[in-house]
């Protein structure tokens, strides 16, 4: 038997080694009783990207001369999503404030702003950032009920020279999502941008368009055009979407996210300008892309104690 290269990346293990770090931090809050943010399996993926690229954001930052620099997420939720499948209707996985908040110890950024339309997942977040206050510090942040063009506003209030963002933006939805707003975040020029494109539901109402009046004008408000109208396909949908973005920013990637096998569901959209940032999302990229739904939940379940790690080893990715 050949021996495996030291420097081989190991999707399984690293994919289990952070959902068992990231879940360990909220341990002591799982059954706080508070509002829970929608979440399934595939949810992991965008939130593991933002771990890995939080991390680095912050690493390029400090290296140059930049007097703050903000993470912002627009549609925060409470701080922590549950999974409908049966055998993982108890656990718990922080959501996308939180996990941001995690890394503030070795990596923090000078001030955290979160905001969602909803009050009572904000009082939900508020009460768990409290409650991990032993984990993150004393953080600088933010949270109030705000929409998305409220969010925006205040996001340009902070647009001076000296100030970086990293702007997290995961709609459940598309149609609060303006081109005219979204326009606003990508003419800043420090600020590196994290979209949640939802294709499956976008590609879909599309369909709609044809009897729907409604439906037709909230697309060319998210899309600012009627160029969607030529699109076939959910991929051809996102990949406008890019095309659009990329008049404002140098670099800009698309990462997949599939329910399981080929069955996309949205894909992340990250946007930069900075080259360092590029580079990471090459690198995140690569890793995403053998980091599947399946290994996911393979990893989940056997960090919860409901199989083993056995099942790795007869080739069985999916157990359940």
């Amino acid at each position: 038997m050949s021996k495996k290269p030291k420097n081989t990346f190991d999707p399984y293990n690293w994919s289990k080694k952070r959902i068992n770090t990231l879940m360990d931090k909220i341990s002591s809050i799982k059954n706080d009783g508070l509002s829970l943010s929608p979440g399934q399996i595939w949810s992991l993926k965008k939130l593991l990207f933002l771990d890995y690229y939080a991390r680095a954001f912050v690493t390029i930052i400090r290296k140059n001369d930049f007097q703050n620099w903000y993470y912002v997420d627009t549609h925060a939720g409470t701080g922590m999503i549950g999974f409908e499948e049966t055998d993982l209707i108890k656990e718990r996985f922080p959501g996308s404030p939180l996990v941001a908040a995690f890394r503030s110890p070795e990596f923090s950024f000078t001030h955290y702003f979160f905001s969602d339309i909803e009050d009572k997942s904000i009082h939900s977040l508020k009460e768990r950032l409290q409650s991990v206050k032993p984990l993150t510090g004393a953080i600088d942040y933010t949270a109030q009920v705000m929409d998305f063009k409220k969010t925006v506003e205040f996001i340009e209030t902070k647009k001076k020279f000296g100030n970086a963002f990293l702007i997290f933006v995961d709609p459940t939805g598309y149609s609060e999502i303006k081109w005219d707003l979204m326009k606003k975040l990508l003419a800043i020029n420090t600020a590196d941008i994290v979209f949640t494109f939802m294709t499956y539901s976008i590609a879909l109402n599309k369909e709609n368009t044809m009897e729907n009046l409604a439906t037709e004008q909230s697309f060319n408000e998210f899309f600012g055009n009627q160029d969607w109208k030529k699109c076939e396909d959910g991929n051809a949908l996102v990949e406008l979407y890019r095309l659009q973005m990329s008049q404002f920013k140098k670099y800009v990637e698309v990462i997949p996210v599939f329910q399981t096998g080929e069955r996309k569901l949205y894909d992340l959209i990250i946007a930069t300008n900075s080259k360092g940032g590029s580079n990471v999302m090459e690198d995140t990229r690569r890793i995403m892309e053998v980091t599947t739904t399946e290994l996911f939940r393979d990893a989940l379940k056997v960090i919860t104690g409901k199989t083993t790690d056995l099942t790795q080893f007869f080739g069985n990715s999916n157990p359940s």
